[in-house]
């Protein structure tokens, strides 16, 4: 009975997400979300209890898999890995958690003004907490080359290039141009790590 019950409750999730993205969240009405999800408007309201209810829940949802995917996608940092390969296995890992699960991604990136101001914050929080730890790693990859940068701004740089690399890779010509994005984002990974002086280019710590 409970797995009939998360199953309907993902169902309904799922709709109204499809149903923001593809129409925005002014249209995302709880009839049409019933409609989009081949359910009633009763059901819905009888699970969420009414369309802010629903969209707490679909912010809960989606926060937590992109934060549980984030780091899970974490690279391995090894002793003696030269920092510009741990930039570019990064990278790669982003991407491919991205095309994993398109739908959660194309609902986080979405820029604010398509979300509701009561999701602002919450977004902006996510998006912080994904910044956090990609300035804890740059942290110990910066320690393992004995060298002192700004890892806040470092990462805020970093994240910045991946966000827009994944929106990139979302578009509707994003799978024709996915070798395209995912060099640039390599390439702009090695060059990032080359201006902050910590990979073996730039005369960093060596394997």
């Amino acid at each position: 009975m409970e797995a009939k019950v998360s199953a309907r409750r993902d169902q309904i999730l799922d709709a109204a997400r499809d149903l923001v993205l593809r129409e925005g969240y002014a249209q995302a009405s709880m009839h049409a979300i019933a409609r989009a999800a081949g359910l009633t408007r009763p059901a819905l309201y009888a699970e969420f209890g009414d369309r802010d209810g629903l969209f707490t829940a679909l912010l809960d949802r989606e926060e937590e898999r992109a934060l549980t995917m984030a780091a899970a996608a974490l690279p391995e940092i090894r002793p003696g890995a030269d920092p510009a390969e741990i930039a570019v296995e990064a990278a790669d890992l982003f991407l491919g958690m991205v095309l994993a699960a398109p739908g959660t991604w194309r609902f986080v990136l979405m820029r604010d003004q398509a979300l509701p101001p009561s999701a602002h914050e919450r977004v902006a929080r996510g998006r912080m907490a994904l910044r956090e730890r990609s300035e804890a790693m740059i942290r110990i990859v910066a320690a393992m080359a004995e060298r002192e940068l700004d890892a806040e701004l470092v990462s805020y740089t970093a994240i910045s290039a991946s966000e827009t690399a994944a929106r990139l890779l979302l578009a509707e010509d994003g799978t024709q141009r996915r070798d395209a994005i995912a060099s640039t984002l390599r390439w702009i990974a090695r060059r990032a790590v080359a201006t902050a002086g910590i990979g073996e280019a730039s005369g960093g710590a060596r394997r």
